[in-house]
């Protein structure tokens, strides 16, 4: 019995010395003015953090409707594609933007199409003759895979934040994928890009 106690009474020194020891350089820390070292944060996501305090801040200011419009591009056409597939069809859309041929903003381009007035006397897409067919095949537009929606937004966003990837289909104006053969690639100035994921891209020469 004698041994356990004398071994619990040197193992209490033992810890009050650590306390004294740690309290002691602490105070010193402090007293000499220096901070306590701070985990070190990876410096990408340093800038990640940067960019979405700017973007919500509004310094790279977004308008929503011009993004969603461009998101449910990239969902529609592209959603099963790879990544460099999906910004190469949503840089169609800013190409024809920028181009004299088409609109000047996103939603008028990706809703281009054909009208007629219905019975209730307003003016929808005739079916079936739209620049984008997902716009009027007659289905609902109200994206139904999370994930391909979010991945759709983040690509739209970067796109229009900051130009990221603008120019991977160098001026395409066109697309198809590639198990279809459109009348539209034969007409007299269309030149051949290439292809990028499931779709060839076109443009005009």
């Amino acid at each position: 019995m004698g041994n356990e106690i004398k071994t619990a009474i040197y193992a209490a020194l033992i810890f009050v010395v650590i306390v004294v020891v740690v309290t002691f350089n602490f105070k010193a820390i402090l007293n000499e003015g220096e901070s306590i070292p701070k985990i070190q944060s990876d410096p990408n996501d340093i800038v990640y953090e940067e960019i979405a305090e700017e973007i919500d801040s509004g310094i790279f200011p977004i308008d929503e409707k011009q993004s969603t419009c461009l998101s449910l591009n990239i969902y529609h056409e592209s959603r099963s594609d790879n990544f460099a597939g999906r910004v190469a069809v949503a840089d169609v859309v800013l190409n024809r933007v920028d181009s004299s041929r088409y609109p000047n903003d996103i939603c008028s381009v990706t809703e281009q199409s054909k009208t007629r007035v219905n019975w209730k006397g307003n003016t929808v897409p005739v079916r079936g003759m739209c620049q984008f067919s997902w716009y009027c095949d007659g289905v609902s537009d109200e994206p139904l895979d999370y994930d391909a929606w979010e991945d759709a937004k983040i690509i739209a966003e970067m796109m229009l934040t900051n130009q990221a990837f603008r120019g991977i289909t160098e001026g395409s104006t066109h697309y198809h994928a590639t198990y279809v053969k459109p009348n539209w690639i034969n007409d007299r100035g269309m030149q051949y890009v290439g292809q990028i994921g499931q779709h060839k891209f076109y443009r005009w020469h």
